[in-house]
Parts: C-alpha cells; sequence; structure tokens
C-alpha cells in the first residue's frame, strides 16, 4: 500500500512526508524488526520442540525411531511451504504471503499442546513448519529488495539472528519451567506473542521492487504483450541454472550438517550423556549464543571480505566443532564445542539467505530462493529419520561426526566454485 499523498499547490508539486503508522511502517527498519520477529518465533518453535522432545517422547509413548519418522514427515512442511511461497510471493506480493505465513504458525504452534498421540502431533508440526518454511525465503526476499546492497549483508544478517534469539528464549523456557510445569505450557507461550506480529504486519509496506515489476507487467499487457509468473522450470534454463545449482548444493550441504545435530542434540545430550532437561537446556542456551553470534557475524565478515570467503569460513568452522562435539565427553567440552557448532550453523546460514537474494534476479528471486531453501529443508527433514534409523537408542555421536563433517568439507568446495555477488545491485 503507497504510504505516500502527492499534495498539489500552485507550484511546485511536492510530496507529503507520511507522519504516524505510516511514517513508521515505510522505514526499512520497521520493515527488518517485523521480518525478525518471525525468525525469532520460527527459531522458538522448532527449538522448543527439538529440546522437549525427550519430554514428549516419554509423555506420548513415542520410541526414537518413530520420532524420527515424525520429523521427516512433519518437516515435509517446511520443504512445501519454502516451495509454495516463493511462488506465491513473486505472484501475489511479499507482504501478503508473509501475514498468512504467520497466523498459520501462531494457530498450529499453540494446538501442539494438544496433542496426545503421534499422528495428531505429526499433522500439526507440519503445519507448523509449513508456516516457518514459507516465512523464511519471502521474508530474505523481502527485506533483499528493500534495503541499502552496502550494508545488505549485515541487515540479513541480523533479520536471521531472530532464529537464534528465538532458539535462546526457547531453551531458557526450558531450562526454567519445563521440568515443574510439562512441555505443553512451552507451545501455548510460543503461540501468543505470534498472534501480535500478525496484527503489526498489516503496516509493512510492499516490495517497491514487487510493484514496479507488477507496473512492467501491467504495462506489457495493455500492450498487447504475453505476460505470466515465473515459470519454475526457467530456473534451470540456461541463464539460472548454474546459480541454481550451486544454491541448492550449499542448501543441501547446510541442512545435511545442522539438521541432525538439531533435532538430536538434546535426546543425544539426555540419553547418552544422562543430563538432566534442565541441564540440557542450558546447554542450548550456550548454543544458542553462538548462533546468534554466527548470524550477526556472517553478515560482516561477508560485507568485510566476500560472500563465497564467508560462507567457507562458517563451513569450515563446522567440520572441526561436529566432530569434536560428536566424540568428546565431560560437560565444559561438550559447551565449547556445542558453543561452535552453534556459531558454524549461524554463520552458514545467515550466509546463505544473503547469497541465494543476490544470486538471482527479482522477477526469479522469491521462487529460486523457495527452491534452494525447500530442497535444502527437505534433507534436514532427513537427516534425523536417517540418524534414528542408525541409532534407535540415541547415540549419535559418530553419526553427527561422520554426516556433519563431511556434508561441512562438500560445503566449503561448493562455495568456493560459486560466483561471487558482494556489492551488487539487485537485477
Amino acid at each position: 500500500m503507497n504510504q505516500y499523498r502527492v499534495v498539489e499547490p500552485t507550484t511546485p508539486s511536492v510530496v507529503a512526508r507520511p507522519t504516524g503508522v505510516a511514517a513508521l511502517s515505510a522505514t526499512s527498519g520497521f520493515a527488518l524488526t517485523l521480518v525478525l520477529l518471525g525468525w525469532v518465533f520460527a527459531g522458538m518453535d522448532y527449538t522448543i520442540y527439538s529440546y522437549a522432545l525427550p519430554l514428549i517422547l516419554t509423555d506420548l509413548n513415542i520410541s526414537i525411531p518413530t520420532a524420527g519418522l515424525i520429523f521427516f514427515l512433519s518437516l515435509q512442511g517446511t520443504f512445501i511451504g519454502s516451495l509454495l511461497a516463493g511462488a506465491l510471493a513473486d505472484a501475489l506480493g511479499r507482504r501478503r504471503v508473509m501475514m498468512g505465513n504467520i497466523l498459520l504458525y501462531a494457530l498450529s504452534t499453540g494446538t501442539v499442546a494438544l496433542a496426545q498421540s503421534a499422528g495428531f502431533l505429526t499433522i500439526v508440526r507440519f503445519l507448523v513448519n509449513f508456516g516457518v518454511g514459507a516465512e523464511q525465503p519471502v521474508g530474505a526476499t523481502y527485506i533483499s529488495e528493500v534495503w541499502n546492497p552496502k550494508t545488505r549483508g549485515r541487515a540479513m544478517g541480523f533479520m536471521q539472528s531472530g532464529y537464534a534469539i528465538g532458539t535462546l528464549l526457547a531453551t531458557l523456557l526450558l531450562a526454567l519451567i519445563a521440568e515443574r510445569f510439562g512441555w505443553r505450557l512451552l507451545f501455548i507461550i510460543g503461540a501468543i506473542p505470534a498472534l501480535l506480529v500478525v496484527g503489526f504486519r498489516m503496516w509493512l509496506p510492499e516490495s517497491r521492487r514487487w510493484e514496479d515489476q507488477q507496473r512492467e507487467k501491467a504495462n506489457r499487457a495493455a500492450a498487447g504483450q504475453k505476460t505470466g509468473g515465473f515459470p519454475m522450470r526457467e530456473l534451470f534454463g540456461r541463464d539460472l541454472l548454474r546459480v541454481t545449482t550451486i544454491g541448492t548444493v550449499l542448501l543441501i550441504m547446510g541442512n545435511t550438517a545442522g539438521g541432525g545435530i538439531q533435532a538430536w542434540a538434546p535426546t543425544y545430550l539426555k540419553v547418552q550423556h544422562g543430563l538432566d532437561i534442565s541441564t540440557v537446556g542450558w546447554l542450548g542456551v550456550v548454543q544458542a549464543l553462538g548462533l546468534l553470534l554466527g548470524y550477526v557475524g556472517a553478515g560482516w565478515v561477508a560485507d568485510a571480505l566476500s560472500r563465497r570467503y564467508s560462507l567457507m569460513i562458517f563451513f569450515a568452522l563446522g567440520v572441526v566443532s561436529l566432530i569434536i562435539f560428536g566424540l568428546v565427553s565431560g560437560l565444559a567440552l561438550l559447551g565449547v564445542a556445542f558453543f561452535v557448532v552453534g556459531v558454524s550453523i549461524g554463520g552458514q546460514f545467515g550466509n546463505f539467505v544473503v547469497y541465494l537474494s543476490e544470486l538471482f534476479p527479482t522477477h526469479a528471486r522469491a521462487t529460486g530462493v523457495g527452491w534452494c531453501m525447500g530442497i535444502g529443508l527437505f534433507f534436514w527433514a532427513l537427516v534425523p529419520l536417517v540418524l534414528s534409523a542408525l541409532a534407535p537408542t540415541g547415540n549419535f555421536g559418530t553419526l553427527f561426526a561422520i554426516f556433519g563433517g563431511a556434508a561441512c568439507v562438500l560445503g566449503i568446495v561448493t562455495a568456493y566454485l560459486g560466483p561471487e555477488t558482494k556489492g551488487l545491485e539487485l537485477a
């Protein structure tokens, strides 16, 4: 919605400044804050589920292999949501889709607290993950289009730090109240503030780049020229095949490295190392601080060096930290390794959205980013299933080292082969 009105005195014509809520919503900082909150709730939800999982398994009498299947089936929501939301955002606009995403997330997150069976839990978690998967590529596309390219990396790193903030809030909740009040209250707490964000996003302005593109389409239609949405098959055409391949492989490697440990680390720490749920929660706080540092630091490193070098640095941290976390014992060593794992994962994903948003032109951006994220999220869902089948008793340490370490090595190679995008004006 246009927040400006044209004042028509005699001469010359001037544009009035917006006031009140309109003035606030016209600022990119307001937009960044609202998009960041979407990532906060995404981080809260996934972390609450993963860290409360040992309690959920006991309460609902679910085995680890069955829990792995629930992870896989429910996380298909992120895969499908990421693919569909990108195409919808290119067709209908960024703002409308982001409002729908957060509403679906809020309603379905609260409903998780009512789960009494594995089947119900799977369905509701699918809906939650659909909202989360849809939020991420559209939010990243939106900020990339409204922000100054000179500081875009930092802005998008800050945006994604919302996931780490959500993780931090979730692990604090788990450490402080889960043992006393149980796991259901955690999901109710996670849903309430998300409903407030739905209202605030009503004032979010639409992306000017998207609106300009819609006007161009209207002009072509008026001139009798062919118009239409961006067909996904063009991602694999001559012009975009290379960037689509690089982006997809990077996201596969990052999600393979992070998917297993983010899903099963709490269960691993409780089952294999015998830690109580509060101690697991405090270790989660340590990792969340690492995630926060990684998300924020990724933008600074990407702006200071390059997108590719920043990716390679954080993948290299992943190789070392995942191997150490999977093989050491002792609370102090586990804490240090878990912190660096957080830095690595945060840095990788902090770089992903910056890099992907710059790889694709405006007409294909949300669809391209959504495709890469969607395929990556499929592997985020697949890895917990594979690990649960290979380690049904919860002894995941060696698997974290092997799967995560190998994925990070391949991520380094892929980033090295990709094109550099630092400082580019978006096409």
